[in-house]
């Protein structure tokens, strides 16, 4: 329920309220008719009787008594039988139905007129106590051949077991009468139950709301106990209207749980209701309820009640402190006016007792019919004010809590692109530097001596570990720009698992630990080149986590697919690290006898044991190819990774080792655009040892002034090789001025950046990119790929 329903909810509560103000009122401005009427008016109008003979007994002589007539205001018991006569002149005799009309008369009654009985049934043997007879509207219809001209004889007998009288008696024609009589049955009767039936409606709102938020205990105590009152007050009219002990009873009985009920919301109004205290009011409640059943089954329900309402009457008045409580927190004009209403209910109430017991005027009427709709109106409308104050603060907390998680975002996004922007800016600086004596270093080691060979080897070998690192932010740049495109194929374990070793082997050899790969046979679809990448990222971060003991590499067949599983005899992995080690620069550290824990690698980082992103980079690239990625591990024994991977049952072909062919670019002519010199040096090297016809320039302006020497259409270049990022240019501008001046060329683009937005445009453009750093075969194989 949003704030605007509970709004909507209110506004509909405060109408009520007011139209049961104002409708409360019309029976106070309404009249039947004319009390002043003569009794031997003419025949047209109605008649209205302010007097009659009354008598206990039909053998003692009647005493004259004004109408309306109070027993109990005339010192008589309030219960038992009574007889009125009294004299109607008229001057014609009518010719049209006629009627009589009483705002009070016992529902067990018995009205002759010149002897003829009207209405009712002889009361020779009925006993008033057990009678039920309540005070009530009626309305008798009267043949014309019933009346005479002169007097007419009308005669009245009724039984009450309480409220014992008579109101005044008005006769006459039935059209002249029909609306005043129809006024007072609305007024005394429809309003009230319309009032509670609107009532009934909106407190099952409220019991729906509490129904869909438990949380609104109190709304929904307070809604059934106006369902259970409402309840009550609808019976009372249906039992006025046919009375029977069964429905008294049933009133009672909806009383008592409304005061239950009524009691049970104080409580809940506190803030700390006490189970003892829930026990005692269910146990009375039952007890009560009991007593009922046993006064409606014995004739002594009217005891009951008598000693019971005062008991209800004191739990209101108990109710009334937490209600108080409650509302401190609400403006003082809105808490009066709901405490005053709770103050008139109470009233009404005692009013009701008072009248109840037979101490008020026959012509009285019970007051909470009509005061407790508009009380709990007033009540529940305070409710509902709280409850749209309370969606209110959770919208606002809402709002607030989007907002401060929107900023968080937005400096998450913004230094998450500083991040990127620096990690772009850096690993660029440091690719050139790297590649320059990655093709150094091959270059020297074919010529060094014997002697200095374990020396270049060393210096190799921090070459390749700087290459590692590199490669390792390039591809979690490709990954995160989403420029891989796997090509899945069938993919030969074995020459993978022989790859691996040997890239792996002397790593694990250094650490004096085995690295083992079980001999397989099978084959597996998926994209070779990033599979490769995965199980070489899990071997090697299997070798650098394992001390002693070893690393084996199996698969195993299970079912359509094909568990590739890396075993190592580390320290192992908490369980609740397991899904922390996955997150980009995140290393395990642990040390002897200690808990392993994750450390961000930007603030603790082991040197030893690279940037933390291999497992980042694992993750991602089997969610790329749709490969199950599982981990198992036990702290001090070691841990499992295995990748699922669909198993192939295509013959494979094994490639035949080409021939090395120590000049293998011999007589091409290639062109070199490069503004690093040092890497522009590397590579020129590196291409004239191949037997390659090398020309450099070091940006765009020169290679311009170079082709504009040239015939149009003769460029003289079998392969183009450009840097990406150049000082006054891009590489593509490089190619575009080239091929607009000669035409066709093949064209091999190496670059540094490792920025999303630039593998993105580079991927789109379809050209041979090679990445930096690289060394001499990988350069090689691009630019026999770019030449075929």
């Amino acid at each position: 329920m949003n704030t605007a329903a509970a709004r909507l909810l209110a506004a509909v509560l405060c109408l009520l309220t007011l139209c049961g103000l104002l409708l409360s009122l019309a029976p106070a401005t309404a009249r039947a008719d004319d009390p002043d009427q003569p009794a031997d008016s003419h025949a047209a109008t109605a008649i209205e009787l302010h007097e009659a003979l009354f008598t206990t007994d039909r053998r003692t002589t009647p005493t004259p008594v004004p109408l309306p007539d109070t027993w109990s205001a005339r010192g008589l018991d309030d219960t038992g039988i009574g007889h009125y006569r009294s004299r109607i002149t008229l001057d014609t005799a009518p010719t049209t139905l006629w009627a009589i009309c009483m705002p009070r008369l016992s529902d067990v009654h018995e009205v002759r007129l010149n002897g003829w009985l009207v209405s009712g049934e002889a009361l020779d043997h009925v006993d008033p106590v057990t009678a039920g007879g309540y005070p009530t509207v009626h309305w008798i219809s009267i043949p014309p051949h019933l009346l005479r001209a002169g007097v007419n004889h009308l005669e009245l007998s009724v039984a009450y077991s309480s409220r014992g009288g008579l109101s005044t008696v008005a006769i006459g024609p039935a059209d002249a009468m029909a609306e005043g009589y129809l006024t007072r049955l609305r007024l005394s009767v429809m309003l009230p139950i319309w009032l509670n039936v609107a009532g009934a409606a909106l407190a099952v709102v409220m019991l729906l709301i509490w129904w869909r938020r438990r949380s609104e205990r109190l709304l929904g105590s307070f809604g059934a106990l106006w369902v259970l009152i409402a309840a009550s007050n609808i019976t009372h009219y249906n039992m006025v209207i046919a009375a029977s002990p069964l429905l008294n009873a049933v009133y009672f009985a909806l009383q008592l749980v409304a005061s239950a009920m009524l009691c049970r919301t104080a409580m809940v109004l506190s803030g700390r209701p006490h189970p003892v205290a829930f026990g005692i009011l269910q146990v009375c409640t039952a007890v009560l309820l009991a007593m009922a059943a046993l006064g409606w089954l014995t004739d002594s329900l009217e005891a009951v009640r008598a000693g019971s309402y005062p008991m209800m009457f004191a739990g209101m008045v108990l109710a009334l402190v937490p209600l108080w409580r409650e509302t401190r927190r609400v403006r003082i004009a809105l808490r009066c006016t709901m405490v005053a209403a709770v103050v008139v209910s109470m009233l009404s109430g005692l009013h009701d007792y008072v009248y109840w017991r037979g101490l008020t005027s026959v012509m009285d009427t019970f007051w909470l019919p009509y005061a407790l709709p508009v009380s709990l109106a007033v009540v529940g409308g305070v409710l509902i004010k709280r409850l749209v104050g309370a969606l209110q603060q959770v919208e606002q907390l809402n709002a607030d809590l989007e907002r401060r998680v929107a900023e968080r975002t937005q400096a998450l996004q913004q230094a998450n692109q500083a991040k990127t922007r620096f990690l772009t800016a850096a690993s660029h600086d440091l690719r050139q530097p790297v590649v320059t004596i990655g093709l150094l270093i091959d270059l020297l080691r074919e010529q060094v001596p014997v002697v200095l060979r374990p020396m270049t080897d060393r210096v190799d070998e921090a070459v390749s570990s700087m290459e590692e690192l590199l490669k390792g932010l390039l591809d979690l740049s490709r990954l995160e720009a989403g420029t891989m495109r796997p090509r899945q194929q069938s993919v030969a374990l074995q020459a993978l698992f022989d790859a691996i070793a040997t890239h792996e082997g002397e790593s694990a050899r250094r650490k004096g630990i085995r690295l083992r790969f079980r001999p397989t046979r099978d084959a597996v679809v998926s994209d070779p080149v990033m599979l490769e990448q995965i199980l070489r990222n899990l071997v090697s971060n299997a070798v650098r986590y394992t001390e002693t003991g070893g690393v084996l590499v199996a698969a195993r067949r299970r079912g359509e697919l094909l568990h590739i599983e890396v075993w190592d005899t580390g320290h192992g992995i908490p369980e609740a690290l397991q899904h922390t080690v996955f997150e980009e620069f995140v290393q395990i550290a642990d040390q002897p006898g200690e808990q392993p824990v994750a450390r961000h690698s930007a603030s603790h980082r082991d040197g030893s044991r690279g940037l933390g992103l291999g497992l980042s980079i694992v993750q991602r690239s089997a969610a790329l190819l749709g490969h199950r990625l599982h981990l198992r591990s036990r702290l001090d024994r070691g841990s499992c990774f295995s990748v699922e991977v669909p198993r192939t049952r295509t013959p494979l072909k094994t490639p035949l080792a080409a021939e090395v062919d120590a000049r293998p670019l011999q007589g091409l002519r290639l062109t070199i655009v490069e503004d690093e010199p040092a890497v522009q040096a590397a590579m020129r090297a590196r291409l004239e040892a191949w037997g390659a016809i090398v020309r450099t320039h070091d940006g765009l302006a020169m290679l311009r002034q170079h082709l504009s020497s040239l015939p149009r259409g003769h460029v003289g270049i079998d392969l183009l090789i450009t840097d990406h990022r150049l000082r006054d240019s891009t590489g593509v501008d490089v190619i575009e001025a080239v091929r607009r001046y000669g035409g066709p060329v093949p064209v091999l683009v190496v670059t540094g950046d490792t920025a999303p937005d630039d593998l993105s445009l580079l991927a789109a453009s379809g050209l041979q990119v090679l990445h930096k750093p690289f060394r001499a075969d990988a350069l090689l194989a691009a630019i026999m790929q770019s030449l075929h």
